[in-house]
């Protein structure tokens, strides 16, 4: 399990996440397409569940994380990780700022595996390990990317983990490849997905922000995915063609499908249209069709980036991969302008939460399936 998007206001751009918005179609491995069916449901009744302004344990959460007995929090403002139980009752905080052991600078990536939990340290690219009491265990300060140990800019801002020591790395298209899976203890790397575009080895901010006033992607960012994964599964959204797929722990790829949310249907042309006639020193939209990806057991949940003024919408894809439902949160919507946002759905199924970062607020509503 992984908390998804974890994901930063770091200004390096290249781990910004796009995706096409097309109809969902299933591709099976012989490469015959099937329309996929989709189902919408509406939900009406949300509640908020925290909310930084009233909760003094909670500074600035940036990302969220459901578990069978309660809410996990990524907190930046106060360097923690929080958990309550599922009536918000404080249950344990663990973390601290600073650079000694134990200690966090920019929390990019946490997940609760059974008694003991991963944290990513981005800005310090260290991995630690704590025990279900929040006691540091082990640490590790990498020195280098494991799947792109020679360019300038390897540190990765997001990743996943299928277990404390094994980790699943978005590759930029190195070797042909999307992701790769590390394993930590024997420095195994096997790469895996077909790249969209080359491997390019250099950020270059100036051709990035150009291709963006153009209303275009920019080509570093053509091999980027998105990751979640489960105890069964690795789920992969391709960022820039809406390609949503399913891979074994080992990295066999089990099934393709390519993502078209009707109502995303001109939301790339609206961005790029933004970018185009915005000034040099105003905010860029980033193209992306998801800003967050929750995988369970039974299947995965995107959280997905919507045109101004809809409400808020998951797309939920069960691990056959045959379907899609469409939920509606019709209280709530999106800012525009923000990248990522915390979303995650209880285990039982029972619950759905939202993370809205610029308020640190977490709302709670019913998970209609």
């Amino acid at each position: 399990m992984s908390i998804n998007n974890i994901i930063h206001s770091h200004i390096k751009i290249w781990g910004i996440i796009f995706c096409f918005g097309f109809l969902l179609f299933g591709c099976k491995a012989d490469g015959d397409i099937e329309k996929t069916a989709i189902t919408e449901h509406i939900v009406n009744n949300v509640q908020v569940f925290l909310s930084a302004e009233d909760t003094p344990i909670l500074g600035r959460p940036t990302a969220i994380k459901a578990v069978s007995d309660g809410l996990y929090s990524v907190d930046e403002g106060h360097y923690q990780i929080t958990k309550v139980d599922k009536e918000g009752n404080h249950l344990l905080s663990f973390g601290d700022r600073g650079r000694g052991p134990g200690e966090l600078q920019s929390i990019a990536g946490f997940w609760p595996f059974k008694n003991e939990y991963l944290v990513y340290d981005y800005n310090s690219f260290k991995f630690l390990i704590f025990d279900d009491r929040g006691e540091l265990i082990d640490e590790e300060v990498l020195t280098e990317n494991p799947v792109n140990p020679d360019s300038e800019f390897s540190i990765p801002i997001t990743l996943d983990a299928l277990s404390p020591g094994k980790l699943l790395i978005p590759t930029g298209g190195r070797n042909g490849s999307l992701f790769a899976i590390v394993d930590r203890v024997d420095s195994d790397v096997t790469y895996t997905g077909t790249a969209l575009g080359e491997f390019i080895r250099e950020y270059n901010n100036q051709e990035v922000m150009q291709a963006y006033s153009r209303g275009e992607i920019p080509d570093i960012l053509l091999n980027l995915v998105m990751l979640s994964s489960s105890s069964k599964a690795i789920y992969t959204l391709q960022q820039t063609t809406g390609i949503l797929e399913k891979y074994t722990h080992a990295g066999e790829q089990v099934w393709k499908k390519e993502l078209n949310i009707p109502a995303q249907r001109d939301l790339f042309d609206r961005i790029a249209e933004h970018n185009r006639d915005a000034e040099q020193n105003d905010h860029h939209r980033e193209f992306m069709v998801a800003r967050a990806m929750d995988a369970l057991e039974d299947g995965v949940a995107l959280l997905l980036n919507m045109p101004e003024a809809e409400p808020l919408t998951i797309a939920w894809i069960p691990e056959d991969g045959n379907t899609i439902d469409l939920i509606e949160v019709k209280e709530l919507t999106l800012d525009v302008r923000g990248f990522a946002e915390g979303f995650t759905v209880s285990p039982d199924k029972k619950h759905a939460y939202f993370l809205e970062r610029s308020l640190g607020t977490i709302y709670r509503f019913e998970w209609p399936l």
